[in-house]
């Protein structure tokens, strides 16, 4: 049984992964605008993130898993991973990364959704069915904002990100399916591996003519992505998520849009609408109704 002081500092520490990962979608639209095409660099941020975090899993003894296992990470690393940054890289081109950020933080809404049919004993309580509703009018009120307002300079980029969100979603059912006890270090080392031969085949096809400049800004949004959302935002999230389990885990999912907002407005000056906070607000009540946070009995 954990100490109020334990319960505080596990608090404090996803709170802390919740900021990490969330700057990372105002960072990767810096580094598309610093002249970085989006398949390109999403390969390449992959590819040094496999190595980053397969050298802290071995530096730091964490035990290999099975063979069998670290199969099934290849596989799911494709729609984790690789689809996932395949549509969230090129969303971003002419999405913000705070709206990215908020789009993507629907994922826990979809996962509920796309579970039902897969994992046994799933149920969606009314609340929660009212909180599906509920996230996905925040949703819709981002990509179709009414007339005068421009969350977006394209509507497909919106559309690529919620499109990065179902497979992000898909892969974690699938997962969660097959292998109850989640992923390790090595397995997010593998999918990553995968996920950077996946968009090197599509580099030829979607992106002949890709680019990742060496230029001060490019290169300082790529060595910002290993370290800290990739590398230390994985070790401080699995060494909490065995501790508070996947409930609590949750906080992210509320933390990752505000940390992106912020960044993005702050540091990237990041144009911010009214309209995109009702969208926000909108999915942040939809997520805390589906996770039981509204509405929950007292025993």
């Amino acid at each position: 049984m954990t100490t109020p002081a334990e319960e505080r500092r596990n608090l404090l520490l996803l709170v802390t992964v919740g900021l990490i990962w969330g700057s990372a979608y105002p960072v990767i639209r810096f580094g598309l605008e610093a002249g970085a095409t989006p398949i390109a660099f999403a390969a390449t941020r992959y590819a040094l993130s496999a190595v980053a975090i397969a050298t802290l899993a071995a530096v730091s003894g964490v035990p290999r898993p099975p063979w069998r296992a670290l199969r099934l990470s290849a596989v799911l690393g494709i729609p984790i991973v690789g689809v996932y940054g395949l549509l969230l890289y090129v969303g971003e081109q002419s999405t913000s990364g705070g709206l990215a950020a908020i789009l993507i933080a629907v994922a826990p809404l979809l996962t509920v959704l796309f579970a039902l049919p897969v994992l046994p004993g799933e149920r969606l309580r009314p609340v929660a069915l009212l909180g599906v509703v509920v996230g996905f009018l925040g949703v819709f009120v981002l990509v179709f904002p009414p007339a005068g307002i421009t969350l977006a300079t394209s509507i497909w980029g919106p559309l690529a990100v919620i499109g990065a969100a179902v497979s992000f979603s898909l892969g974690t059912v699938f997962l969660r399916a097959t292998r109850p006890e989640g992923e390790t270090l090595w397995g997010v080392s593998v999918q990553m591996a995968v996920a950077t031969a996946f968009l090197a085949v599509l580099l030829p096809v979607l992106e002949p003519h890709s680019a990742v400049p060496l230029s001060s800004s490019v290169l300082e949004s790529l060595a910002y992505l290993v370290l800290f959302p990739s590398l230390a935002g994985y070790a401080l999230y699995f060494s909490l998520h065995h501790r508070v389990g996947p409930g609590r885990a949750n906080v992210v999912a509320y933390v990752n849009p505000v940390a992106a907002l912020i960044v993005g407005g702050v540091v990237f000056a990041e144009p911010f609408s009214w309209w995109e906070l009702i969208g926000f607000a909108l999915v942040v009540v939809g997520l805390a109704l589906v996770m039981g946070l509204i509405g929950r009995r007292r025993a």
